[in-house]
Parts: C-alpha cells; sequence; structure tokens
C-alpha cells in the first residue's frame, strides 16, 4: 500500500493562526477596548511577592497566597511600593 500524496494548488487559502478573521477581530476588540485580562496564569512568587500575569498582554497583578486571590490593580513590570498591599 502506498501512500498518496496531496497538493494542493490554491495558494489564497490562509493558514489559521493571528491572520484568521477572528484572530484580526479579537486583535481589533483588544485594541479598541482594551485587554480584558480573561486568561490568567497560575500564580508565581518571586523577591518575596506572588503575583499572576495575563497570558494575553503581560499584566500581572499582585496574589495574596493565604486568601488565595488577587488583590491591588494590574500593573507592568515590577510593582512600585504603592501597588503592594499589606494586608
Amino acid at each position: 500500500m502506498q501512500a498518496a500524496q496531496l497538493t494542493l494548488s490554491n495558494s489564497s487559502v490562509a493558514p489559521l493562526g493571528s491572520s484568521s478573521f477572528s484572530g484580526r477581530i479579537s486583535n481589533l476588540m483588544a485594541r479598541v477596548f482594551g485587554c480584558r485580562h480573561a486568561e490568567m496564569s497560575r500564580p508565581f512568587s518571586r523577591d518575596g511577592r506572588a503575583y499572576r500575569s495575563c497570558l494575553n498582554c503581560g499584566a500581572q497583578r499582585q496574589f495574596h497566597l493565604g486568601k488565595w486571590q488577587m488583590t491591588g490593580s494590574f500593573y507592568y513590570g515590577k510593582p512600585q511600593t504603592r501597588q503592594i498591599s499589606t494586608v
């Protein structure tokens, strides 16, 4: 039994991914309305602080390990002193 080889001659077919129609609509909505931070990472701890990161835009938010919930507002990069809650 031989394996058949399939060749597509139509080059107008776009690959799926960020160039697909739904991907373009999603990117446009994020630019207009901002990221909703719907997909968050698992909690990480580093340098004595715990946080979660948005998987889409990279924004971070403090995470309270005792209460097992996020606290404070979103930030990019390392938090400043006013963003760290001591509760």
